[in-house]
């Protein structure tokens, strides 16, 4: 066979020399064997096709591409059903048109299997045809037999890119990606950067745009929990983790998984509403206790010092008194702590409460209290209750200690994060020097409890101010 007639796949495929020496007379007569010490272990998938359509050969990775499960690819199948099956109906039309008028052909885009980058097609004189198909360096060998072995893996595959503007455009997707997410269009997945980020939860959208701006910046691995909401509004949990590809060769490129946590992550929530709806019953039978039990022997204990007032006695009877008295108030603030009972319209109809009550019982002290929200969303009741605790928190250590006029409460919403800031005008103190103070730690802990920020800045002379951000 004249060295004339075979093409090239391109300039560096030294292995079609190869052959072309493999090529004798007018059929295909290369022996398997042969073939396979040349091409059985490239990457790339090698399909040596005959006169009349039909493949003569296939490499290991041309038979392993799992191309169809209904569809098995061996010698003297038609090279038809084998390319029908990866390449979409639009690009199949090119392929049949090079088929039949014998021409190259290189195609870089319209495959139906996401890890195929390039698929090159060349006649070979008169005695048949060569397809190679090159595969995308980054679906690795590892990852790509994990998901043919096991196809079932709750495991999604995928590169993208973090660009500025909290942009997330998908580069390429495993195989199995499409069984995580039926209900997404594959290739408006990969043609729109915002696509992927359409189908994230409303309220888990905000957090995770700030976690994928936080990590563009970092060189830490990606690990971040959210909902996918499908379009009939159901929505399940997955976790991505991904780390960042080359820090010089592809800043923004990202390698990463995405799996199907819905099952184990529902349990903990389940779990986790259990202990707070148990900590909430415990705080209202503990507050029912103390108001119904304590609190009426202390009542009744008050009356009957009162009964036994007398000229010689009056000085320790009106003692016991106070300390009765004293003692119902500490009580009433017990109950009151445990369970407020405004928490359960809302955090913000308990603050307005908290703040009115506040300005009754003072006469120092000026309570002002502001909540300039629109729909700001509902928390859970442990949310709600810590953060009402730690604004109880510092309203007190305010009073106690800071030889304030006025405490001002605001409220408002802000990129979809509630902040609530607190201010006094009292003395202030060095925070440095009183790190375990002002009940600085317990705040702390329930604002991670919350999960929300908590910054407190105050200096002597100046006051203290309290951000809250959830």
């Amino acid at each position: 066979m004249s060295n004339q007639g075979l093409y090239r796949v391109d300039e560096q495929a030294e292995e079609l020399v190869r052959l072309q020496r493999l090529v004798k007379g007018s059929i295909l007569t290369g022996s398997d064997q042969e073939l396979n010490a040349f091409f059985g272990d490239l990457k790339s998938a090698v399909i040596i096709v005959d006169t009349d359509y039909r493949i003569m050969y296939l490499n290991n990775t041309a038979t392993n591409l799992n191309i169809d499960k209904s569809f098995d690819a061996v010698k003297g199948t038609l090279v038809i059903e084998y390319i029908k099956r990866i390449l979409h109906s639009d690009t199949l039309l090119n392929f049949y048109e090079s088929l039949i008028n014998r021409t190259e052909l290189k195609l870089e885009s319209g495959f139906a299997l996401s890890r195929i980058e390039k698929l090159h097609f060349h006649p070979i004189a008169n005695e048949g045809f060569v397809v190679k198909i090159l595969l995308d360096e980054l679906y690795t060998v590892s990852a790509s037999n994990l998901f043919r072995y096991f196809p079932g893996m709750p495991i999604g595959y995928f590169g993208f890119d973090l660009l500025p503007g909290r942009k997330l455009s998908v580069r390429f997707v495993g195989d199995n990606f499409h069984s995580l997410f039926p209900f997404m269009d594959m290739e408006r997945l990969l043609k729109e950067e915002k696509y992927l980020l359409n189908f994230v939860h409303p309220e888990d959208l905000p957090d995770t745009l700030s976690k994928l701006q936080s990590n563009r910046r970092s060189k830490d691995v990606m690990n971040l929990e959210l909902r996918m909401v499908n379009e009939q509004g159901d929505s399940k949990w997955f976790r991505i983790i991904a780390g960042r590809f080359s820090e010089k060769t592809e800043k923004h490129f990202w390698l990463g998984y995405i799996e199907d946590i819905h099952e184990k992550k529902s349990a903990a929530i389940d779990r986790e509403k259990l202990v707070h709806e148990t900590l909430d019953d415990e705080r209202h039978r503990m507050s029912m206790e103390l108001h119904d039990g304590l609190g009426q022997n202390l009542v009744a204990l008050n009356l009957y010092i009162s009964s036994l007032a007398s000229q010689e006695n009056e000085e320790t009877v009106g003692t016991c008194r106070q300390l009765t008295i004293d003692s119902i108030m500490l009580m009433k603030s017990m109950c009151y702590n445990l369970a407020p009972p405004e928490l359960d319209k809302g955090l913000l109809h308990a603050l307005d409460i908290f703040f009115g009550k506040s300005n009754e019982l003072s006469t120092s002290i000026e309570y002002v209290y502001q909540a300039k929200v629109g729909n700001v969303k509902p928390l859970e009741s442990e949310r709600a209750y810590n953060i009402f605790r730690i604004v109880q928190e510092f309203v007190t250590n305010s009073r106690k200690y800071a030889s304030c006029t006025k405490v001002e409460c605001e409220v408002t919403v802000r990129k979809q994060k509630t902040i609530l800031m607190l201010h006094d005008n009292g003395v202030g103190f060095d925070i440095d020097k009183i790190k375990n103070g002002f009940g600085l730690k317990n705040m702390q802990n329930r604002a991670k409890i919350a999960d929300a920020r908590l910054e407190l800045t105050s200096n002597p002379g100046e006051g203290t101010l309290l951000i809250l951000e959830f």
